[in-house]
């Protein structure tokens, strides 16, 4: 009798996520700068160009397989663009000026502050002040966010904490975030990132409120103590 074969429970093989084309570099001129490569799914070769290589990539050397976007020249040939090698996830020190960008998100606050209390201060205008950050704040903003989109598709170990975008969008860079998720498509999908984004517009736009309501700092902790013991007895 033949033995039976052992059960083995089939493996369920889960949808790869989609990637961006590639294939190896076939051709290349290095004093040209341009070369051509094979894609792996077959097709014409895709013309590659020195100035078409993303920032961190090194420089080519044939038999590298690279990932690119797959774009066309004047005439509808196939040409590759933000092509970059294999092993991009590497941990690489990152281009200037991505780092002082970077840089800026994590420990700026105090550009963030400053100028708006500096220009209130001279102006005399508070309204001058707040408009002032509103308006860097959300440009900084809008930097940020489109620095941590590049991070995330090329350098996913650099990324900008969640938590120190929302801090700019706290400190009045909100209208500037908002813009930025639909112009990037960027953090706008993510319901738990949407929700303390709110939770800071809720905020800042409560603390404004206070702050031209009541001119005196007293005046603010009396009317924040009274909407408390409301809360409280609301829910009593």
């Amino acid at each position: 009798m033949m033995a039976r074969r052992p059960y083995t429970r089939p493996i369920s093989v889960a949808r790869s996520a989609p990637v961006r084309p590639h294939g190896v570099l076939t051709e290349w001129n290095d004093e040209r700068g341009y070369g051509f490569i094979t894609p792996s799914d077959g097709g014409p070769k895709v013309f590659l160009h020195v100035r078409s290589i993303l920032p961190f990539a090194r420089r080519p050397v044939l038999g590298e397989v690279f990932f690119y976007k797959l774009s066309a020249d004047d005439k509808g040939r196939p040409r590759a663009e933000e092509a970059f090698q294999k092993g991009f996830d590497e941990r690489r020190s990152l281009p200037f000026p991505h780092s002082f960008f970077s840089c800026l998100a994590h420990s700026g606050w105090f550009l963030a502050v400053m100028p708006p209390l500096l220009l209130a201060a001279r102006t005399g205008s508070l309204v001058g002040g707040v408009i002032a950050a509103f308006v860097q704040n959300s440009l900084l903003t809008i930097l940020f966010y489109r620095e941590d989109k590049y991070f995330a598709q090329y350098y996913k170990h650099q990324r900008i904490p969640e938590f120190v975008l929302h801090l700019w969008e706290l400190l009045c860079g909100w209208p500037g975030a908002l813009y930025a998720q639909h112009a990037f498509r960027h953090k706008r999908s993510k319901p738990s990132y949407m929700f303390a984004f709110w939770f800071c517009v809720i905020v800042n736009v409560a603390a404004l409120f206070l702050l031209f309501r009541y001119t005196d700092p007293a005046e603010i902790g009396a009317a924040l103590g009274e909407t408390w013991r409301e809360i409280v007895l609301f829910f009593d």
